[in-house]
């Protein structure tokens, strides 16, 4: 009998974490979950601009932008769960969010695969900022191999195609960087951070790592080809 408890208690205690990680909550602007002790939000800003926020599970915080001047537009999207894949799609953009490892991904509503988070990409590091304790923040990205990007601001390293370098975003006198960047695929992606970041592109990942930070926050575009991208901050 204690052993047919402790097995169905067993089973109970799986489910229910099988359960947690299989849940969301749509909101008005998309939707947001509790992934790996990690709280992550979707946001339609408009039906061609996505918003992803990212924190540690219980941070409570307000996020109030520096740089974004557009306000989120009522856009009429679907979602839809299949397993752990949770699909967000307006008229210009789908959404797929892994809700067992979080992972985030980009498409077209024809599934044309345009941008994807790499698989435990994303980190938060305690961080002591002047006596206040917050995180330094990590994303990464996993671009196609030949895929190019252009921006990241103004830059004496005479690149235009932004691939294969690391760059330390901090202002200078010749050197004012933009973390912001546009693919021929015909998206843009703006990092919202202020503090020092390393923008960081190899074989493995295109990644962003700011020293200060609450959340990751950033802003995925998509136009058509490499026209149509507004950014939807004040650049």
């Amino acid at each position: 009998m204690i052993k047919k408890f402790l097995i169905i208690t067993s089973l109970t205690f799986v489910m229910a974490i099988v359960g947690k990680a299989q849940t969301y909550q749509k909101t008005e602007l998309g939707a947001k979950s509790v992934i790996n002790s990690i709280e992550v939000e979707i946001q339609f800003y408009n039906p061609s601009t996505v918003r992803v926020l990212k924190s540690p599970e219980g941070k409570n915080f307000t996020k109030k932008s520096l740089s974004v001047i557009e306000t989120p537009q009522k856009t009429d999207f679907n979602i839809k769960q299949e397993g752990d894949e949770l699909s967000l799609k307006s008229k210009i953009v789908q959404v797929n969010m892994n809700l067992k490892n979080g992972k985030i991904s980009f498409s077209t509503p024809e599934g044309e695969s345009l941008l994807n988070e790499k698989e435990k990409g994303v980190a938060f590091t305690d961080f002591d900022d002047a006596g206040v304790k917050t995180y330094s923040v990590y994303q990464s990205f996993v671009l196609d191999k030949d895929e190019a990007i252009y921006g990241l601001g103004q830059q004496q390293q005479g690149k235009m195609v932004q691939r294969n370098l690391k760059l330390n975003m901090v202002q200078g006198n010749t050197d004012d960087y933009i973390p912001f960047f546009q693919s021929v695929k015909g998206y843009g992606l703006f990092w919202d951070n202020y503090s020092p970041t390393i923008f960081e592109d190899n074989s493995e990942s295109t990644s962003f790592k700011s020293d200060v930070g609450d959340c990751i926050d950033y802003y995925f575009m998509l136009g058509s080809k490499t026209d149509g991208v507004f950014p939807v901050c004040a650049i």
